[in-house]
């Protein structure tokens, strides 16, 4: 506190004790404020260096530098010494900011020059085309296992007329005991040929999915519908393939 503050008497003016405790307690606001009311009973300058003191001490410098100035505006009258004190206040509270000023700076302009990179994940736009060619790939693996499918059918056709030769090569059988056999045979016959004929179609159609997944993603005119549906006869099956431009 300044020195009229301390040479003043507690009695006098119960606000100069409060004043004093208040901004050792670091409630500033209430000692700024009875500082404030001391000033304008008595229009004393020392209250607004007490006011000053106040924020310095509580670590506030921009509030105190600009009391310490407001003081030295209103210094008639004012001891020697407090102007020197106040001075002395200034420089030190500007010196620290000068201190300060060119780390800030610093840091200031690594942001401003350096890209901010985020660490986000972001989701990758989806490409066009992806799906047919998720499509294409499926549906070709589909045309394979049909193709395999027509193998096996074709190894049991060969297996069933291999036993009817074995059974009727040597003796004369009727046609009836050999007629469970046929009629296997032409069911694996027949399987046969709509499995090679499915899974061929299977086959087109994925190949043509993915070519039309790589036109979407060129961004060309694609084919905008397929269909494959299968195909059975009297002697024989398949499939067929239809598509719309």
């Amino acid at each position: 506190m300044g020195r009229v503050a301390q040479a003043q008497e507690a009695g006098q003016d119960p606000r100069v004790g409060e004043a004093k405790a208040a901004c050792v307690a670091g409630d500033v606001q209430k000692g700024v404020r009875l500082l404030a009311e001391l000033y304008m009973a008595s229009s004393d300058p020392i209250w607004i260096f007490d006011q000053a003191r106040c924020y310095h001490q509580n670590a506030q410098p921009i509030l105190a530098l600009s009391r310490f100035k407001e003081f030295l505006r209103k210094s008639q009258g004012a001891l020697d010494e407090d102007i020197r004190d106040a001075k002395r206040y200034i420089a030190e509270i500007e010196a620290e900011q000068q201190r300060q000023q060119p780390a800030t700076g610093g840091v200031t302009a690594a942001t401003a020059t350096t890209p901010i990179v985020s660490t986000q994940s972001q989701a990758a736009p989806p490409q066009p085309g992806r799906g047919l060619h998720y499509a294409g790939v499926g549906v070709a693996i589909f045309g394979g296992a049909g193709v395999a499918t027509g193998v096996v059918f074709s190894l049991l056709v060969s297996q069933v007329k291999s036993n009817v030769e074995n059974q009727t090569k040597n003796d004369v059988v009727p046609a009836s005991a050999v007629s469970g056999k046929l009629a296997e045979g032409s069911r694996y016959e027949a399987l046969q040929w709509i499995s090679y004929g499915v899974g061929a179609a299977a086959a087109v159609t994925g190949s043509v999915l993915y070519w039309m997944g790589a036109k979407s993603s060129a961004g060309e005119r694609h084919v905008s519908s397929t269909c494959v549906f299968p195909v059975v006869m009297a002697n024989g099956g398949g499939a067929g393939l239809h598509m719309a431009f």
